[in-house]
């Protein structure tokens, strides 16, 4: 098997910076189609996710998560409340898919202590996101595959 992990280039683990608290949600769309998402904390920095696809066959292509650091928003984004459980201690899983002999990292579950989950995948039309409990924004929820075949693992 050929996996495809997140994509994140920085220093600190991927894993520390997602688990942090946040306070709000921060979204790009393009023609209403969800293209990103930022994660903004109490600090104004945030980590900013968006897909991009990977061929892992012949003529098959998985989305896969990339990540990066945000200190700014654009005028284009909105923004998005998200419950205040949030603003506490956060669990955070990868959702991987299994593809063409291809483990490939292609969503996120933030958990909250109160059991609220936040879960940002890849859409089914490519280069897009999907997102699910976050109720403002008023998006459908396409992911790539159906959730229960991904596989849920807590990210270390």
């Amino acid at each position: 098997m050929k996996d495809f992990p997140f994509v994140w280039t920085e220093q600190t683990p991927l894993s520390t910076e997602l688990s942090r608290p946040i306070d709000y949600i921060s979204v790009m769309l393009l023609n209403s189609w969800l293209m990103q998402v930022t994660l903004w904390r109490s600090d104004g920095t945030g980590i900013r996710v968006h897909s991009e696809m990977i061929h892992v066959a012949e003529r098959t292509e998985v989305g896969v998560l990339h990540f990066s650091f945000a200190s700014e928003f654009s005028p284009e984004e909105l923004f998005a409340k998200i419950e205040p459980t949030f603003g506490l201690r956060i669990a955070v899983f990868k959702l991987i898919i299994a593809e063409s002999g291809a483990n490939v990292e292609s969503g996120l579950i933030l958990a909250a202590d109160s059991g609220d989950e936040i879960v940002i995948v890849a859409n089914a039309f490519p280069c897009r996101l999907a997102i699910r409990g976050v109720p403002s924004i008023l998006s459908s929820f396409e992911p790539e595959y159906p959730l229960d075949e991904y596989t849920r693992a807590l990210i270390s």
